[in-house]
């Protein structure tokens, strides 16, 4: 918003001063009322709407802001150019000659307070500053069991220290130590977050508050405007909110003392007065997401990367021995896993950021189809092998596998919330319990033999590739939408989701890599084999350093940044 203006605009080119009434935004200019009358009877500006100065002065700081002239050419803003969404005045025009859907402002802006996309801002507001309280809380309850367990430990430890004699001194001060840092680093931790969350709060309170200014003072333009820049401060927010929940920050911390047996002899032998460790499990809570995307993909400039704007640059080409690559996870920590289902390896590789292997686990006699992660330490990989078909997990730093059989064949699967959701190729999807093996079926399907399956999830939304669709479903498996188009894609294989709900899809047939829109309706290819494709079946998209990572059928594995 321009300054406050307490006198005529006009009246002051005049060398008069009168005080302003009224304000009109299009112009940018305070009125006193003789001028108004003026403005009002002008054919340049008898359409124009205008604001008492009082309302005008009691709107938020991040409304005026917006400007309605174009700053290069100094021109009103008329025109909105769709392709590349930009807000153009009618000089701008000339950089936009052969562009497709060039539309009035006025168009764009008419009933925009009325609009879902108004409305659903308002609720995307309420429920972010609701996922935030909710974190917030949690993180909070954490704390007062960390210290609860914090006692705790220390009174076993000195319970136990009671029996041995003075010269375990050094390896009480040492276990209290350890425990003590370990704490100090969660609880760093866990402040840090709840810092970052309140000034999260801060943000959507403020937008919040802006939105019911708009709402009671801003005109159409205005309030477009500010839209603008709210829905893009949204996305950020959620993202973030939901990225602690994806990269367990929000995970419960539990701390595990095992007393060495050795105290009990109280020998010189013994090496160490216990062992602490962190364990954690699945975070339980569930944040509410902005259900409606395709409303904000609707409107371009919406914090939304539609796929017409989805670009990539190649970072890095990784050649691997994997002969047949058939997953693909990046880990919190920033390591690789690739699965190979060759018959002469069937292993799981785990490679480090800068990409040299750390270890290579085979899980013969079962199949290494696809994989996914538990944290930093757990793996799991899928086995279609008639005779060993369930999944494997696997403890990284041991090497040690755990196998839980299923009834079904295990292609595609993803872990969420202490569950995996597997695509079986001859029955469907199901949700499996690690916990007692059992299985849940959400979706039923049939593939033919040979044909493969692959899943991932986005908020509360499963997508998984058949022999000719891809398909979205919820996580009860209601079905939402599903995309079939054999020019486009023939025999879909791996499929990955990014930020914005874009869903990507190998074709392993047509050496492509497809990006779907969010509501599955549109649709472009965004890599060939003229970026080096060759029969890609596995890929990934790594949320958190915004990244793709698709990998050949044989050896290669190509990273991209997105642009």
């Amino acid at each position: 918003m321009a300054s406050t203006q307490q006198h005529c605009d006009i009246c002051d080119h005049r060398h008069i001063t009168n005080p302003s009434t009224v304000w009109c935004p299009e112009c940018e200019q305070g009125l006193c009322d003789d001028c108004n009358d003026y403005h009002g009877f002008s054919k340049s500006s008898q359409n124009h709407v205008t604001v008492s100065i009082r309302d005008y002065l009691s709107m938020s700081s991040s409304i005026p802001q917006t400007s309605n002239m174009c700053m290069e050419h100094n021109e009103q803003y008329q025109m909105v150019c769709q392709a590349h969404d930009t807000i153009i005045c009618p000089k701008c025009i000339e950089n936009h000659d052969g562009c497709k859907g060039i539309i009035p402002l006025s168009k764009v802006t008419e009933n925009v307070k009325k609009s879902i996309l108004f409305h659903e801002t308002l609720q995307s507001l309420k429920d972010n500053n609701a996922n935030i309280k909710t974190l917030q809380n949690e993180l909070k309850k954490q704390q007062g069991s960390i210290k609860q367990q914090e006692e705790t430990t220390l009174s076993q430890i000195s319970d136990a220290r009671k029996k041995i004699n003075d010269q375990f001194d050094k390896l009480e001060k040492k276990i209290r130590d350890d425990i003590s840092e370990i704490t100090a680093k969660i609880k760093n931790d866990i402040n840090h977050t709840l810092q970052i969350l309140e000034k999260k709060t801060d943000i959507t309170n403020k937008a919040e508050q802006q939105l019911q200014d708009m709402d009671r003072y801003a005109t159409d333009l205005q309030t477009y405007f500010g839209l603008r820049k709210i829905s893009s401060e949204l996305g950020s927010i959620e993202s973030y909110t939901q990225s602690l929940i994806g990269d367990h920050s929000v995970d419960e911390v539990t701390l595990l003392l095992n007393i060495d047996d050795k105290i009990d002899n109280i020998t010189k032998n013994t090496g160490s007065f216990g062992l602490v460790k962190v364990q954690t499990g699945p975070c339980a809570l569930a944040l509410v997401t902005h259900k409606n995307k395709q409303a904000q993909s609707n409107l371009k400039g919406m914090g939304i990367k539609l796929i017409t704007e989805v670009k990539f640059r190649l970072a890095k080409k990784v050649q691997t021995d994997l002969k047949s690559i058939r997953g693909i996870v990046v880990l919190p920590c920033g390591n690789y896993v690739l699965s190979d289902y060759h018959s002469t390896a069937e292993s799981v590789c785990i490679f480090s950021t800068d990409w040299k292997r750390l270890s290579y686990i085979s899980v013969k006699p079962a199949y290494a189809s696809d994989v996914t992660f538990i944290d930093d330490k757990t793996v799991v990989v899928a086995s279609n092998n008639r005779q060993k078909k369930g999944v494997n997990f696997i403890d990284i730093d041991t090497k040690t596998i755990n196998y839980i059989p299923t009834d079904y064949e295990c292609c595609g699967l993803i872990s969420y919330n202490g569950s995996l959701f597997i695509c079986a190729s001859s029955k469907g999807l199901f949700k499996l319990n690690p916990q007692d093996g059992s299985s849940t079926a959400i979706v039923q399907f049939n593939l033919s033999t040979g044909l493969e399956s692959y899943i991932e999830m986005f908020g509360n939304n499963l997508y998984y590739t058949k022999a000719k669709t891809v398909s979205c479903c919820d996580i009860n498996g209601k079905a939402i939408w599903t995309f079939e188009d054999e020019n486009i894609l023939r025999r879909p294989r791996g499929i990955a989701v990014d930020n914005s709900g874009n869903v990507y899809v190998t074709c392993s047939m047509l050496h492509r890599v497809v990006v779907l829109s969010p509501d599955g309706l549109q649709n472009r290819q965004v890599l060939s084999h003229d970026d080096g494709l060759k029969s890609p079946i596995a890929i990934h998209f790594d949320r958190k350093n915004n990244r793709l990572l698709v990998a050949n059928e044989n050896f290669t594995v190509m990273v991209y940044e997105v642009i």
